[in-house]
């Protein structure tokens, strides 16, 4: 039976890479979206789209890619948004140095909290990433997947934003100086690291990665924080010498875990599809030979091979020497090395052969199968030695007789398949005759039944030689394997038929979101103390040798099975603390748990450290028109929440909540939706539901919009819309449906009624506009031509029927048509470069109309003319997915995915500069140097912030009282022009400040 080794360099895995492909698509920042979902639909195909294939997380980055990318039909960069920011609050700042009274005053609404009552499966909002202080569990700062950065100073009993400021909110992973708790460092997409050195006031972009990709670890050396260790989803592992200003590339794949070997910082372990380990402090990482790769299997005799250093893995050059390195490399014109490199003296060798086995399925015709190359010095030029070229489906035996018989050999293998399939070596060996003897020198594996899937890395303080592996497969449990000597060799457990990254307690599902739910922690008192999670939490007591559960993911069922209630899927798992203090974190979608006594488990194995973060990622809301509000709202992983008549909010459906609304006539009945169309309805404000029917139901199949479009008529009572393929109406609250239009072929993204005219009706298909003005009982398609654009938003004016404006990804942003979409008008004027994504308008006489972007609400109407004011006073940098007004307190409300519910007056022209009291700032002196006082004639708390002429961010605090001087260090700050920013209730004041 053959040894197979597997080349990990140019191996292909079919269906395992085929998963990945698509995310490494997106990493990599410069296919276009189409590109993208072609092939992740092709995954999809094979591996199914049920629930726990990974299909739904797909589907969420889909709907937000398409909204987001341009005309060309890329996404621009996280550096694009940050540079464009910074060029929107520097023209601002230019722009006029005076009191701006109607910019908004938007306060939140939340919900910053859950209780085990309301719904089915509660929580707040997604936390993906947890650190704490060296030596202080109150010190935590925890990162949320839109909503930013948070911190608590009294171990998450409050918390405060720290990111609201910038131009990316989108946090994946989290570190804490160890050696200076003031800097903080996160991760982006796109590869981004930002900095903070101000425990977190103010953040700066620290660097990229290069490999791009969604940062998931920043791992710190306790003892030299010059050394950073960085891994990305989809761009690699890396590691930097001068605090992540630079990285160097570890590898160039996808990166998912990085451990120190506790106690010894210059051993340490990553992971990604493979696992490495490097004993040098970082400068050289290499594959363990316990992961089918090679292992030396020495030949002895009287008159046996001289054997040189067998550990001569070199990140940049082979082994060099009288000697010969087995390698592969990736480009032969700039060798890497990616396993052990054996070697033998050829010295006194006769006629050395190179002999090894290889097989190839179904190769590229245009790219040769397998290339052997030699060259005889380090600094030689690599010379082509055999190339194979044929198809065959059984193992091919080669010897090759090697030119030079004394030379010093660097031996490579190269080949590239094509998509799906793989090259397999095996029996690799090189023999020579010596004084007549026929010695050989084979090179083979340790079967450890490691695959390709992502790996998490367990350790503990308990025994330091002790390493444990997660792995995921297809997206469930693949295995846990153990090393009990600091990773040199594994064994794996025995879990056979077991899966604990679904939702099954007894681990016999076959669900699971892996490496998106996936982690593991060992306790640092107990090494045999192992708790791994997926869609939950499980506990091993033994060494990792059996697992049970420890949290269920609905409240009924935690208290039924008498273990931890914890939202479900788990991001991240962190011990905190050392001897009797030792705890357990948790991040899940929900928020963030603690275990407080991890090896305890009972109903209240976890608490809640979520409440006070604000950040729930709302798709769409509904608004009442009652002069006490309802609003319902629909959010990622949380479900439908509605902000009753008491002023509280209650979870009432699950899943993904999509659109929704409040009934015109009724505030106690409510709508609500989750991805692809499953329609609910609530007669008593969300205490119980009921299931409306779905006019087209596809059932497993998953293939309708992931917000599908939900409407009330505004005329007659009990009349609701829906869209798929076809418009649907029913006229008795959703149990019976009726098409009003023909099959577009297409699914329909956006449907509106006009408000005054229900026969007026508007929907959208990608960049393409259809309206009818007879109810649907004939459709007719616009000449709008969006150049490849899409449509994000549609808005029908209050009170006339044919005045339309639509939000869309093309340049121009935003477009009104008067004659119900005959023709167009762009109204782009001077909005900043963000992404188009929500409208409304006001019935205020003016045409009054609101733009929300990825960043800000803007506002224009005819007295304004041809330009927009910005209307974000107190609104974070947060991307805005739909506005709705409720005319009767006249307030704007704002569904942000990140930062829950937001509330403003609408915009007021009436306000005046003598009712903001501006004349009462004072800023001096002016010229500064070293420092800065503020003082303010009002008991208000205001935000402060400092721009620099290029609009940067260089001072914010928040809730600060100006009544006694304010006393501002400028020290540090460059001479030069800089701008003061006050932001009050009523509006903002900015004052120029100069430095010398």
């Amino acid at each position: 039976m053959k040894k197979i080794i597997c080349l990990t360099t140019f191996t292909m895995f079919g269906l395992s890479l085929f998963a990945q492909d698509f995310k490494q698509l997106i990493a990599e920042g410069t296919n276009t979206v189409e590109d993208i979902v072609e092939v992740a639909e092709r995954h999809f195909d094979s591996v199914g789209r049920e629930r726990g294939r990974g299909y739904k997380p797909f589907r969420r980055w889909q709907y937000f890619a398409e909204r987001a990318m341009d005309e060309t039909g890329k996404l621009k960069s996280p550096e694009f948004y940050y540079d464009e920011l910074e060029n929107f609050n520097a023209r601002i700042n230019n722009e006029g140095l005076l009191a701006r009274t109607v910019v908004g005053t938007w306060e939140e609404m939340g919900p910053t909290s859950w209780n085990a009552t309301s719904g089915y499966n509660p929580g707040v909002g997604r936390i993906t990433s947890i650190a704490t202080e060296n030596g202080n569990q109150n010190h935590i700062i925890v990162g949320s997947q839109t909503g930013g950065v948070w911190k608590s100073l009294d171990g998450g009993t409050t918390w405060t934003v720290l990111t609201d400021n910038l131009a990316n909110m989108d946090v994946y992973a989290l570190a804490i100086d160890p050696l200076n708790s003031s800097t903080y460092f996160w991760g982006s997409r796109n590869g981004s690291i930002f900095k903070s050195i101000d425990g977190g006031f103010t953040w700066s972009l620290h660097s990229s990665l290069p490999g791009g990709g969604q940062v998931n670890k920043i791992l710190i050396d306790p003892t030299d924080t010059s050394k950073i260790y960085c891994s990305a989803d989809g761009g690699g592992l890396y590691n930097s010498a001068d605090g992540g200003l630079t990285w160097s590339t570890i590898s160039s794949s996808t990166g998912y875990d990085f451990e120190f070997k506790p106690g010894d910082p210059n051993t340490i372990y990553a992971s990604g599809s493979y696992f490495y380990k490097s004993t040098d402090g970082g400068q050289t990482f290499s594959i363990p030979s316990a992961l089918n790769t090679w292992n030396q299997e020495y030949i002895t005799g009287s008159n046996s091979w001289i054997l040189g250093d067998a550990n001569s893995n070199s990140s940049i050059t082979p082994k060099t020497g009288n000697a010969m390195a087995v390698f592969y490399i990736g480009d032969y014109s700039g060798p890497i090395t990616r396993i052990e490199s054996p070697v033998i003296d050829l010295a006194s060798a006769v006629s050395p052969e190179l002999k090894f086995s290889f097989t190839q399925v179904s190769w590229d015709s245009d790219i040769d199968a397998l290339k052997v190359l030699y060259k005889t010095s380090a600094s030689g030029n690599w010379i082509e030695l055999a190339n194979y070229t044929n198809e065959v489906t059984s193992w091919s035996d080669i010897t090759i007789s090697l030119p030079n018989p004394t030379s010093n050999y660097y031996i490579a293998f190269e080949g590239t398949a094509n998509y799906g399939r793989g090259v397999t070596l095996d029996d690799v060996s090189v023999e020579a005759t010596n004084q007549g003897i026929i010695f050989s020198e084979g090179f083979e594996t340790i079967s450890n039944d490691f695959a390709t899937g992502p790996k998490m890395i367990g350790v503990s303080a308990d025994n330091p030689s002790v390493v444990y592996v997660l792995e995921a497969e297809n997206s469930l449990f693949g295995g846990i394997h153990k090393s009990a000597d600091s990773g040199v060799s594994f064994i794996k457990m025995d879990h056979a038929n077991k899966n604990y990254f679904g939702y099954d307690s007894l681990a016999e599902d076959d669900r699971g979101q892996a490496p998106r739910d996936m982690d593991i922690a060992v306790n640092p008192n107990n090494v045999d103390d192992v708790h791994i999670a997926g869609i939950n939490t499980w506990r091993s007591t033994n060494g990792g040798l059996s697992f049970n559960i420890t949290s269920q993911w609905t409240p009924y069922n935690a208290n039924l099975e008498n273990v931890g209630y914890c939202h479900a899927d788990i991001d991240i798992l962190e011990f905190v603390g050392t001897g009797s203090n030792v705890k357990l974190l948790v991040g899940s979608d929900g928020g963030i748990y603690r275990a407080n006594n991890p090896t305890t488990v009972n109903s209240d194995y976890y608490t809640d450290l979520t409440a006070g973060l604000g950040i729930r990622q709302f798709y769409k809301i509904g608004v009442s028109q009652t002069n006490i509000v309802v609003v319902t709202g629909g959010s990622q992983d949380n479900g439908s929440s509605v902000l009753g008549l008491n002023g509280s909010w209650t979870d009432w459906w699950g899943a993904d909540g999509m659109e929704g609304f409040v009934d015109k006539n009724n505030s106690q009945t409510i709508y609500g939706t989750s991805q692809y169309g499953s329609f609910v309805k609530s007669y008593n404000g969300g205490s119980n539901i009921s299931y409306l029917t779905q006019p087209d139901d596809k059932g497993g199949d998953y293939n309708w919009n992931w917000v599908v479009p939900f409407e009330q008529d505004p005329i007659i009572q009990n009349v609701i819309y829906c869209a798929f393929d076809e418009v649907y109406k029913s006229i008795d609250g959703g149990d019976n449906w009726t098409s009003i239009s023909s099959n577009f072929g297409a699914d329909i993204d956006h449907f509106k009624v006009a408000p005054t005219d229900n026969n007026k009706m508007y929907l959208s298909i990608n960049g393409e506009f259809w309206y009818t003005i007879n109810g649907g009982a004939s459709w007719v398609q616009s000449s709008l031509s969006l150049g490849g654009g899409r449509i994000n938003e549609i808005a029908v004016h209050p009170m006339d029927s044919d005045k339309i404006a639509i939000a869309t990804t093309n340049g121009q942003k935003v477009y009104v048509s008067s004659d119900h979409g005959l023709t167009w008008t762009s109204i782009l004027w001077d909005l900043p470069n963000f992404s188009a994504q929500a409208l409304v308008w006001q019935d205020n006489g003016k045409d009054g109309l609101y733009v929300g972007m990825n960043y800000g609400i803007y506002y224009t109407d005819n007295d304004l003319g041809d330009t927009w004011a910005p209307f974000n006073n107190g609104l974070p940098n947060v991307r805005i997915n739909e506005l709705e007004i409720n005319a009767v307190e006249g307030k704007l409300y704002a569904a942000t995915y990140g930062r829950g519910l937001w509330r403003s007056n609408l915009y007021n022209e009436t306000l005046s500069i003598s009712d903001f009291e501006f004349n009462n700032f004072s800023l001096y002196p002016n010229p500064a140097s070293n420092e800065v006082n503020l003082k303010w004639n009002n008991s208000e708390d205001v935000a402060v912030r400092i721009y620099n002429t290029l609009g940067k961010l260089m001072f914010y605090s928040k809730n600060v009282n100006l009544s006694n001087d304010y006393k501002i260090d400028t020290s540090a700050f460059k001479t030069g022009v800089y701008f003061v920013k006050l932001n009050t209730s009523k509006g903002e004041i900015i004052k120029k400040l100069i430095l010398k």
